[in-house]
């Protein structure tokens, strides 16, 4: 990614409009700055600042260069300021990258201004929007406390792993459900767990194709169990025969045939958010898919930089979509052949 100029005026401009969420969004996404353009307004907007206000937290959590303690104080501060408890909140993310590296460290310092964009939303979204992102700081936080004196943070169980993605991405799924809730009218309180797995689902592809990157940085989603000999003081070693990788798919897989059933509760005549919720999902198998193929890459030394599907398979997957918001027929059966591909190639890498 290249580093914004320290002189630029582009993103300068004290307070931040609904005009500016998009080249925002361009500069710390890729696919979710494209499928949120298939919303139509009012949600796009509220969908696009809510992502801007989680990505900040996601980038404080995510920098290695922030020690634990700033890291779990801001991201307390953040929940606490959400959700109107007490002070002193003394650390705004402005002050955490007086010189940022990246365009996710500069959005940092426009956090006071887009808390005041969605402080502008109707009162049922601006709740739904900061009960789930406080929900989703919060929960980061605590995770941040478990690491070990080195600095190292390894799950001990499947559990903790679905906990953990519940709180990154769990949280993002039921926000969603509810910022549509909230505009179109529906009552979709019984989608909420289908909700939950899908964004784990979600959040498990991400971890997958971003094994070796997470390596370097000591984090370790695979359950110890599986790798009982590991020195205390040192890392577990990065996942060179691909074992992480397909046990981690593994799991992906079962969430996200789970995640299925939220599409399928998405009526066909609401075509721009369910075309939105498909393409994702659809991209997010797609990804798994692409991991499996070639688990080296993914686990190997030359997996730093993750594991990512092509542009043209972004937008064919679009197209794709269209057909599946159409025809939950046709959607069921495309997930069916892409659930076969992954399991047929996790006992191929097996068998290897």
């Amino acid at each position: 990614m290249t580093r914004p100029a320290a002189a630029s005026t582009q993103w300068a401009q004290p307070g931040l409009t609904r005009a500016d969420l998009q080249p925002w969004l361009d500069r710390t996404s890729r696919t979710f700055a494209l499928t949120l353009r298939l919303l139509g307004e009012p949600l796009r907007t509220y969908a696009s600042a809510a992502y801007l206000l989680c990505r900040i937290v996601d980038t404080v959590e995510d920098c290695e260069t922030l020690p634990t303690e700033t890291k779990v104080r801001y991201l307390r501060d953040f929940a606490n300021r959400l959700g109107g408890g007490p002070g002193p909140h003394p650390a705004p993310g402005r002050l955490l990258f007086p010189d940022p590296a990246s365009w996710e460290e500069r959005l940092t310092g426009h956090e006071a201004e887009i808390l005041a964009l969605i402080n502008t939303f109707t009162p049922p979204v601006r709740d739904t929007i900061y009960r789930y992102a406080g929900e989703m700081s919060e929960g980061m936080a605590m995770f941040l406390e478990q690491q070990d004196q080195h600095g190292n943070l390894q799950f001990e169980s499947d559990d903790q792993l679905d906990q953990y993605c519940y709180y990154v991405a769990g949280t993002v799924g039921l926000m969603l459900n509810d910022l549509f809730a909230d505009v179109s009218g529906r009552d979709k309180s019984e989608a909420r767990n289908a909700a939950i797995e899908m964004g784990i689902g979600l959040q498990l592809t991400n971890i997958v194709k971003d094994i070796q990157r997470d390596s370097l940085r000591n984090v370790h989603y695979c359950p110890s169990g599986l790798n009982p000999h590991w020195p205390e003081s040192t890392p577990p070693p990065a996942d060179p025969d691909g074992r992480e990788v397909r046990t981690l798919a593994s799991a992906t897989l079962s969430h996200l045939t789970c995640g299925r059933e939220y599409l399928l509760s998405l009526e066909s005549n609401l075509s721009q958010y369910k075309l939105f919720c498909v393409a994702n999902y659809l991209m997010a198998w797609k990804t798994l898919e692409s991991c499996l193929q070639d688990p080296g890459r993914t686990g190997g030394a030359g997996a730093a930089a993750g594991t990512k599907i092509s542009r043209f398979s972004v937008y064919a997957t679009l197209l794709e979509s269209r057909g599946c918001v159409l025809s939950d027929n046709f959607l069921n059966w495309r997930v069916d052949r892409l659930k076969a591909s992954c399991r047929g190639l996790l006992l191929d890498t097996d068998r290897g």
